[in-house]
């Protein structure tokens, strides 16, 4: 039988807990998330101090605890970095705080904090784990013809794709006789054709209107557009010259790039002339003219704006098998090669002497990291933003059809590439059939 008393206690600690007050109730009552709401300022007369900091390693989104002092209780005071990354700040108690490890910090973290106009840096480093697998979402590995509908039964050979601010995939479906542009609604497992009988190169997703862009070769000026506001259906657009001027030969252009800096659309030709389009009159500028040559990756960093990063084709003389970069603010002054060989072959490590074979499809994501679909290696590469190339998935030479992570995946000549809001990276994996998706944590 439970005493008068004791009914009572508990009422007490209910009616506590329900009205938030801390301290107003016995000390039964009393948790930490009481305590947390107590109002402590950082007192600025004061140094912030760094006590410790639990667990020392861990993944994206891991919950670290760092103990001191003065951190004061508002979150929105307190600044926490991971190597420059900054991590989101939880709660805080004014000695102890909560924050989520940022996502590719780096393998080993120097912890920051600061608080008003004061800073400290950890004296210990947290060791930071990167987790990535692939799976497969859409193709059956064949390519006798082309299905849509369902995505575990769809036939494809998606050789490009983009993604849309929407998270919409397409994908540039393209072998001799089944040129196929189509969406992929992941949420309801399904491949809708949108156009059909299009031959088409790399696409690219205007990250404000949604606008798909991208190119085709049927004339030297010739390029379609998909508009949600018209259910992405196809409008061809021909660029409007200048009447004087160098121009390509040939509509050979195989990529196209928005930029959301200046708002116009980018895209390079075989003959290596550089143009900007402006998607409301059509009009076209060439900025600048390379060594001819095949490029199926085109990319803008949120971290280097109106820097243009371009990928080379083996057939591509001085900047054969390499990445690029330009800023087109000042185009005549800023083209250079970044990387080393071009001879083509495998190296991570500092970009200036990374080594690629057959790069095509680029994508930078929010973070500023560069994701490359290193074909003729088979893997996906990855540049981060400190210039540093590492091999995220595959085995380099090695062809293959498998999903899993770092030890089992391979792929078989990954051309397309695209990244979803969340950190999501889409594969398309020519010489499987397949779309595949990376997952990274």
């Amino acid at each position: 039988m439970i005493s008068i008393k004791s009914r009572f206690m508990r009422m007490t600690c209910l009616m506590g807990f329900l009205a938030l007050v801390s301290l107003a109730v016995s000390t039964s009552c009393k948790d930490e998330s009481d305590e947390d709401k107590v109002s402590i300022p950082h007192d600025s007369s004061k140094p912030v101090k760094l006590d410790l900091v639990y667990p020392d390693s861990g993944k994206y989104l891991e919950k670290v605890m760092i103990t001191g002092s003065n951190f004061g209780t508002d979150p929105k005071q307190i600044r926490v970095w991971f190597n420059g990354r900054k991590a989101a700040v939880v709660g805080s108690t004014g000695d102890r705080m909560y924050v989520l490890a940022p996502r590719l910090p780096g393998d080993t973290c120097k912890i920051s904090v600061a608080v008003g106009s004061d800073s400290i840096v950890y004296d210990k480093d947290f060791y930071y784990k990167t987790s990535v697998t692939v799976t497969t979402i859409a193709g059956n590995g064949s390519r006798a013809t082309y299905r849509d509908g369902d995505l575990t039964q769809s036939i494809i050979a998606a050789r490009y794709l983009c993604v849309d601010k929407e998270d919409n995939v397409f994908i540039i479906n393209r072998v001799p006789d089944m040129y196929h542009v189509a969406r992929i609604d992941e949420e309801n497992n399904e491949l809708i054709t949108v156009a059909r009988n299009v031959v088409a190169n790399v696409p690219a997703a205007d990250p404000e209107t949604g606008t798909i862009s991208f190119p085709t070769e049927t004339t030297v000026g010739s390029y379609y557009s998909l508009d949600p506001k018209e259910f992405w259906g196809p409008r061809i657009r021909e660029m409007r010259w200048p009447a004087t001027g160098d121009r390509p030969e040939q509509g050979w252009k195989h990529s196209m790039v928005f930029n959301p800096t200046d708002g116009f659309i980018y895209t390079r030709y075989y003959f290596g002339h550089i143009v900007k389009i402006n998607p409301r009159t059509y009009e076209v500028e060439t900025i600048y003219k390379t060594e001819q040559g095949d490029s199926y990756g085109l990319s803008f960093n949120p971290k280097n704006p109106n820097v243009l990063y371009i990928s080379f084709f083996g057939n591509s003389g001085v900047n054969a098998n390499s990445i690029a970069s330009i800023d087109v603010t000042d185009p005549q002054n800023t083209f250079k090669r970044l990387t080393g060989s071009t001879a083509g072959g495998h190296r991570d490590g500092k970009l200036e002497v990374a080594q690629f074979r057959n790069p095509e499809q680029i994508f930078c994501d929010a973070d500023g990291n560069m994701y490359i679909a290193d074909s003729g290696n088979h893997c996906i590469r990855r540049v981060n933003p400190e210039g540093l190339v590492e091999t995220v998935l595959g085995m380099p030479g090695t062809a293959g059809w498998r999903d899993g992570g770092k030890e089992d995946a391979l792929f078989n000549n990954p051309s397309g590439i695209g990244i979803s809001s969340d950190g999501s990276v889409y594969v398309a994996d020519f010489g499987n059939n397949r779309i595949r998706k990376l997952s990274i944590n």
